[in-house]
């Protein structure tokens, strides 16, 4: 199994069995706890949330969920997504933001100011 690098993943650098179409633009990890929320947003790339711990409700793709270990939230490249609530705390999750595209603008982008 080989380790790569974050700027590797998704290029000609790794095996073409885990490359990610357009490559791998920003990731992290975040926790939230009981009252902490995120502001609606969207991206110019696709974005996966991996929920390690907690409960929370989300709202994508138009819908509220609440979400658990084990999903993962999908978003497509300029689909607003948030945070509602913090159902069960601390939450935490690992995301990923690939394959950015169109105006390829970075970090959490804005109905109305960014659109």
């Amino acid at each position: 199994m080989p380790i790569l690098k974050r700027e590797d993943f998704g290029t000609d650098r790794a095996p073409d069995w885990c490359r990610i179409q357009g490559g791998i633009t920003a990731m992290g990890c975040s926790t939230r706890d009981a009252g902490q929320t995120v502001e609606p947003h969207f991206h110019d790339a696709e974005e996966f949330w991996f929920v390690l711990t907690g409960k929370a409700k989300v709202m994508t793709d138009g819908a509220e969920h609440v979400v658990q270990p084990g999903d993962i939230v999908c978003t497509h490249m300029g689909e607003e997504h948030t945070i509602l609530e913090v159902v069960e705390a601390p939450y935490s999750q690992v995301w990923i933001e690939c394959n950015q595209r169109g105006k390829k603008r970075r970090g959490h982008l804005h109905r109305g100011e960014d659109s």
